[in-house]
């Protein structure tokens, strides 16, 4: 029980955490629209993460089976995962998108029973190699393997709650060992307006893969993050890189179940929320794997919040509305 609840309080610590940081930012340039935007996307997260905290409560209160030895296994899946796309991508030199899709795909064809926790591993390596050396990696990865044990029964059907797993370890395993992040300038509107496309492409594309075609979310998101790698920096020598970390990041919330969001138009509103807070939070925990998945989780979260919100609000204007007229009807009679 203690176990869940600090699991899912430390998923909603880092994405809460992370939103503040894009709308402190938004509001350094300028209260203007964004920060407006941003500002309603946060607390969206926070009222959704509230309603997940009681319904987390009350699977407690029922019972939620333990695993095991099969928790043993997922994180020895994360911690292989995490290690084989640094090597990837440092080593070898293809890069963390590349690296992280590959082995998403090679998790989901060779083995599928820990593809999940393989993939949420990979975010952990696609930490940057200038920050990250092997021993903060392996702090990271520790770290993270046992937050994806213990929040495994919070947020569940959320896209990027794999990504804020390993960012949660890549952070606390930073300050555990006193490593530091990088910084970058928030980007322009002229890149901006591409980041967006590319964002709204990449979550939009691994949905359709996953929920329309019946693809694993895993090798759907890693196939997007391959072909983004390798396509986007070529189209767009100067910004490449940055497009098709934006388009993978956007593919996390693409994982989401169809429960969580149910047409491809939350994939279009998940896509501009990714990107706007991938531009905010340029200078904040740069570096970190898992950053990316936690902006995702945010987003499908907070887009989750904003429905459901909507839905209370409608019922209760409904029933003001009843109320009045059998008011009314007394009173007449």
């Amino acid at each position: 029980m203690l176990l869940s609840i600090a699991g899912f309080a430390t998923l909603a610590l880092f994405a809460l955490v992370l939103f503040s940081l894009a709308f402190f930012e938004a509001v350094s340039a300028g209260f203007g629209i964004t920060a407006v935007v941003l500002l309603g996307v946060l607390l969206a997260l926070l009222y959704q993460t509230v309603r997940e905290g009681v319904s987390l409560r009350e699977r407690i209160l029922a019972g939620i089976e333990a695993r095991g030895r099969e928790d043993l296994y997922d994180f020895l899946a994360l911690v292989v995962g995490s290690f084989a796309t640094f090597v990837l991508s440092v080593t070898l030199g293809l890069g963390p998108v590349v690296a992280a899709g590959v082995i998403g795909i090679a998790a989901t064809l060779f083995a599928p029973k820990w593809d999940v926790p393989a993939y949420c591993g990979a975010f952990v390596g696609m930490a940057c190699h200038t920050v990250f050396g092997y021993p903060l990696l392996t702090a990271a990865t520790l770290v993270a393997g046992v937050v994806y044990v213990a929040s495994r029964d919070g947020f569940g059907g959320f896209g990027g709650k794999l990504g804020t797993i390993a960012f949660s370890g890549c952070v606390l395993g930073a300050l555990l060992r006193g490593g530091g992040f990088t910084s970058a300038a928030v980007p322009d509107w002229g890149a901006g307006r591409l980041l967006i496309l590319y964002s709204v492409l990449g979550a939009v594309i691994t949905y359709v893969i996953s929920v329309r075609l019946g693809h694993s979310a895993v090798i759907s998101s890693g196939f997007v993050g391959v072909v983004a790698g390798l396509v986007l920096p070529v189209i767009h020598p100067e910004l490449g890189v940055s497009l098709g970390v934006v388009a993978i990041c956007a593919s996390f919330a693409g994982m989401s179940a169809a429960e969580r969001m149910p047409n491809e138009g939350y994939m279009v509103a998940a896509g501009v929320l990714c990107a706007l807070v991938f531009m905010y939070t340029s200078p904040y925990l740069g570096g970190a794997g898992g950053k990316l998945g936690t902006i995702a989780f945010g987003s499908v979260i907070a887009l989750r919040g904003m429905r459901d919100l909507a839905d209370v609000t409608v019922r209760t204007a409904r029933t003001i509305a009843l109320r009045r007229k059998r008011t009314y009807v007394v009173e007449e009679s």
